[in-house]
């Protein structure tokens, strides 16, 4: 009976964490493939995400753009049957990763070739279950309205008739924001460069603890 609950426990396990329990080192080659798993997953993301940005698709379509990039690691994870817990974790720091990655693009496009002018706010809104909790409707002045609400250099001393300044891509490929220094795009590539890091991490032990690698070296994927 304490056998088959030892068998029991430890078929839970490799089903959760994958099958590997290694009596020494995993191969080189084994760790070769993480790596590739984990540097080629990173970066399908990023690609999805600054190519729906460069095309000028709509954030909500450069979010599912990533999503579907996320999602192409996760079923290749899936088909070399890692462990279920290491994949739930890779779906959660993609679905994390999603907004992340358009918003640094938008924010890097804009930083490179965006231009600057001083914009009218039309109209401040107080919502303080949000954040931000100000957002300011602007025109431009000459009188053409601005689609897109700005909440940086917006705030509860900004009134009607003051100027702000305003960054947009003279494309028209991003929307157009506010001007309130570098903050917070540092802020938010710091937050996708820790969830990228921790999503490699993942996909590099989700592959190597994917497979059982006995003593005598013979190689058996997890079943």
């Amino acid at each position: 009976m304490h056998s088959l609950k030892v068998k029991a426990r430890q078929q839970l396990a490799d089903r959760l964490l994958g099958a590997a329990s290694y009596r020494r080192r995993p191969p080189l080659w084994l760790v070769t493939e993480g790596l590739v798993v984990a540097s080629v997953g990173t970066v399908l993301p990023l690609v999805a995400g600054a190519a729906a940005v460069l095309g000028g698709l709509q954030p909500r379509d450069a979010v599912g753009a990533v999503v579907v990039a996320v999602a192409a690691v996760v079923l290749y994870l899936m088909v070399i049957r890692a462990g279920h817990a290491l994949i739930a974790g890779v779906a959660t720091l993609g679905l994390l990763l999603a907004p992340e990655v358009p918003q640094v693009a938008a924010g890097v496009l804009l930083t490179g070739v965006g231009r600057t002018e001083d914009v009218v706010v039309a109209m401040v809104a107080h919502e303080p279950a949000g954040s931000p909790a100000y957002y300011c409707t602007v025109r431009r002045q000459d009188g053409a309205p601005v689609d897109a609400r700005l909440w940086r250099g917006c705030g509860p001393e900004v009134l009607p008739g003051d100027l702000i300044r305003m960054v947009y891509d003279p494309a028209g490929r991003v929307a157009p924001r506010g001007v309130a220094g570098a903050g917070p795009l540092v802020r938010a590539s710091a937050e996708a460069v820790t969830i990228l890091l921790v999503f490699a991490m993942v996909c590099f032990l989700a592959v190597v603890r994917s497979y059982r690698v006995p003593s005598t070296g013979s190689l058996q994927p997890s079943g």
